[in-house]
């Protein structure tokens, strides 16, 4: 294949406008003007074309154009810069939406681009996800499951990404759905990739402009910080958290973590050792690397793994053959079963001593409940006991003490031998008191029939007795109230399933900035254990902020615009995302792979 073939497949290959442009009649005079202002002989005028279709299929770099006009005109520096002015101003400036900033570049080169036509193309740029979201909609394909439907525009964006050649775009398509395919049939699958490929041919995908969307999602610049904003991250709450990680985080099994990730990283290595394919390329040990981890750390399953390893290296794969490939797959499968073996024995053991503990355990607080019972029983016992008036009138009576009358004592007289004084008489002081007669007795209420003595009975161990409450006419027996329950403590995962729309909120104004708290959330369990961390991403795809975007994305797929559904769900007061809430939920998702 010549030259000139590749790029006459290379300028097939280009958008629709500008295939139109290039070959209109506008661009004829265009380049009649070029060659009459520089005076170009004939034999000179396949260089003048040879020149532009490098540009326009970028073969060759708009910052070039200059020198290669000197090299290939053999012209002075003057005549080369005017050269290149006027091919920027005539043939590229009206494609500044496919070459870039030409406005710029005729500056650069000391032209003016105002002496040159106003005329532009006009070229739709895309994203692949706004490209694909599209094909998905407008596809003749009928897919009724949201789940198939989103699966679909993965694929579908992955192959306008570049990422699958058509081929396995068409592969995946048709594979069944139980071996992670669509199970498209191939008329289908030729009707969705034609629709891609029109797709391409009609508007500009920015591959380029996704990745570093990709990117900065991934690692979000950082907003700056309000000084009355409660919700933000302050250096003293980060050196707090990071105390908070060292002090804790040991506790709830971070050194078994790190453990655990030694042992895989071990496990990788051996594999990697034991494959063949050792390298003294970095980044393609790396690779190799990769992508052993990605199947024993079970994030890709068989088939994708497989895939993988099959995928030429310039498309990210590893190059290998199909024999080659399933030979290190039936390595890894071998030693993931070895590896879940001594997982299972290593669970059942710590799930028999946790059984063993929790019995005895129970057993001794069984114990101490029912001591614990029998003292509060007593304790009620003699409460009882004391405030009841009832028990107190029947108490036997205390027999009354009976103190005995005096009888009167008449007035002392002396004997009659005994001479009377009648000087010095007895003092006051010395005297015997005088005795007063009591008054009569009143008369004596009837007596009261005796009661029988208060019968006490002592309650039984473990029989909860409760006090008889006698109601009066002022006061009415009191009612017992409904018991209520005790708020439930959740753990980190739970919190996550339990976040609403309303939490999230919450957490910041800024959708990316709740999103990036999430993930620090996410983050912090997964310096436990991988085990918690895909934990906690099932947690949060349960959440009712991913399933309120899940269910926009489908009314989406179904033809619905995003403000339509928005407005319809307000109206029905069901639990709905604002735009920037729902680009952030979707970019998040993106990151969160188990």
């Amino acid at each position: 294949m010549t030259l000139t073939d590749v790029l006459q497949r290379k300028i097939a290959a280009l958008p629709g406008p500008v295939q139109d442009y290039l070959y209109s009649e506008a661009a004829g005079d265009l380049n009649d003007k070029i060659i009459t202002r520089n005076k170009l002989a004939e034999d000179q005028e396949p260089a003048l074309f040879g020149l532009l279709r490098e540009i326009f299929v970028k073969e060759l770099a708009m910052k070039d154009l200059g020198s290669e006009v000197k090299k290939r005109f053999g012209f002075d520096e003057l005549r080369s810069r005017q050269l290149a002015v006027d091919i920027a101003g005539f043939r590229l400036l009206p494609l500044d939406k496919w070459l870039g900033d030409v406005d710029g570049h005729i500056r650069s080169l000391g032209g003016n681009p105002a002496q040159y036509p106003e005329f532009r193309v006009r070229i739709e740029h895309r994203t692949p996800e706004e490209a694909a979201l599209d094909i998905v909609e407008e596809s003749v394909t009928s897919v009724a499951e949201p789940r198939t439907q989103v699966r679909l525009r993965g694929v579908v964006e992955s192959f306008l990404a570049g990422v699958r050649t058509e081929d396995q775009t068409k592969e995946v398509l048709t594979r069944p759905e139980k071996i992670g395919g669509l199970g498209f049939n191939p008329q289908d699958a030729a009707r969705v990739l034609e629709e891609a490929r029109e797709e391409t041919r009609s508007v500009i995908i920015d591959r380029e402009v996704s990745a570093a969307t990709a990117k900065a999602s991934a690692a979000p610049a950082p907003v700056k910080k309000k000084q009355d904003d409660f919700s933000t991250i302050k250096p003293e709450d980060e050196a707090e958290i990071e105390k908070f990680k060292q002090v804790v985080l040991p506790a709830k099994g971070v050194e078994k973590a790190d453990e655990t990730a030694k042992r895989i990283e071990a496990s990788i290595d051996g594999i990697y050792l034991a494959s063949g394919l050792r390298t003294e390329d970095e980044a393609m040990a790396k690779r190799v690397k990769s992508v052993i981890a990605n199947r024993v750390r079970d994030v890709r399953d068989q088939m994708e793994t497989l895939e993988t390893m099959v995928q030429p290296k310039e498309l990210g794969g590893l190059g290998l053959s199909q024999d080659a490939a399933r030979a290190l797959l039936n390595a890894i499968q071998a030693k993931l079963r070895e590896v879940h073996d001594a997982h299972a024995v290593q669970t059942m053991t710590e799930k028999t001593e946790w059984v063993e503990k929790e019995r005895t355990q129970k057993a001794e607080n069984a114990e101490l409940e029912q001591k614990s019972a029998e003292t509060d029983l007593e304790r009620l016992y003699s409460s009882i006991v004391s405030k009841s008036k009832k028990a107190k009138q029947n108490a036997p009576v205390a027999p009354a003490v009976v103190i005995a009358a005096v009888p009167a004592v008449s007035a002392l007289t002396p004997p009659p031998n005994l001479p009377i004084a009648t000087t010095n008489p007895v003092p006051p002081e010395l005297r015997a008191p005088a005795i007063v007669p009591l008054p009569p007795p009143a008369t004596a209420p009837a007596p009261s029939p005796v009661l029988p003595p208060l019968t006490l009975v002592r309650p039984t161990p473990g029989v909860a007795v409760m006090p008889q409450v006698q109601g009066t006419a002022d006061a009415p027996k009191p009612r017992m109230e409904d018991v209520k329950p005790m708020a439930r403590l959740t753990g980190p995962v739970e919190e996550l399933r339990a976040i609403a729309i309303v939490d999230f909120r919450r957490l910041s104004k800024d959708p990316s900035e709740a999103c990036l708290k999430i993930k620090d959330k996410i983050d912090i369990l997964a310096e436990q254990s991988y085990t918690r961390r895909t934990e906690a991403i099932a947690a949060w795809r349960a959440s009712e902020p991913v399933r309120t975007y899940l269910e926009l994305m489908g009314e989406g797929l179904n033809g619905t615009p995003l403000k339509d559904a928005v407005a319809a769900r307000q109206a029905a007061k069901k639990p709905y995302l604002t735009p920037e809430e729902f680009q952030a939920v979707a970019a998040f998702s993106r990151q969160l792979r188990y």
